[in-house]
């Protein structure tokens, strides 16, 4: 009887797990595609050969841009 309701527990603490695990990591996405635009922001800015003045105008923007984009997540 205790084997059983070991095992009882141990599956049912899998199948939650594997159902509640994937629903996490999707509602994550939104955020990664922040996070991934930012970082082209960036590289995009650094890569721009422009002025120290324009450059940092441009990081703040990608800044901006960031959080802009996780407030709506």
């Amino acid at each position: 009887m205790k084997k059983a309701i070991a095992s009882i527990l141990a599956v049912a603490s899998l199948l939650s797990a594997v159902l509640l695990f994937p629903s996490l990591s999707a509602a994550s996405i939104p955020a990664d595609l922040c996070y991934d635009n930012w970082e082209v922001c960036r590289m995009r800015a650094f890569q721009a050969d422009t002025g120290f003045l324009r450059t940092t105008l441009m990081l703040t923007v990608c800044d901006i841009g960031l959080g802009k984009c996780l407030l709506t997540v």
